[in-house]
């Protein structure tokens, strides 16, 4: 493994990770957006993290599946067992390899007790 590879590139950032009723998400972005430039605003050019583009990207599934799994602490073969699916299929929908039915978000939103409308593009 390359040194750069192991360089933990986080240093000196903290995670947050919110659960908000779905109606109040978009205030709730609203609100860290306008925190995340305040804070902007007192940065120094060199210092600044990652914008608000960077941090909440476009809303892809494949990337909200693997957060919500990382957030569980959980496998993937952790969340096939649960979805009662192969890990491979959960690889693929993580990867966008594969795309996200209704039947399937369904199934996810059960599992990480959410709503269906979360995973579907």
């Amino acid at each position: 493994m390359s040194g750069l590879t192991k360089e933990r590139t986080t240093s000196g950032f903290v995670d947050f990770s919110l659960r908000v009723p779905e109606q109040d998400a978009e205030k709730v972005r609203a609100a860290l957006e306008a925190i995340l430039a305040l804070l902007d605003k007192e940065r120094t050019h060199d210092t600044q993290g990652p914008g608000i583009a960077e941090v909440f990207g476009p809303k892809e599934p494949g990337r909200l599946i693997r957060g919500a799994r990382f957030r569980e602490g959980w496998t993937q073969a952790e969340l096939a067992r649960r979805l009662e699916a192969s890990r491979s299929v959960v690889c693929d929908l993580e990867r966008g390899r594969r795309s996200v039915s209704l039947a399937m978000a369904k199934r996810l939103a059960k599992v990480f007790a959410t709503s269906y409308k979360v995973f579907l593009p």
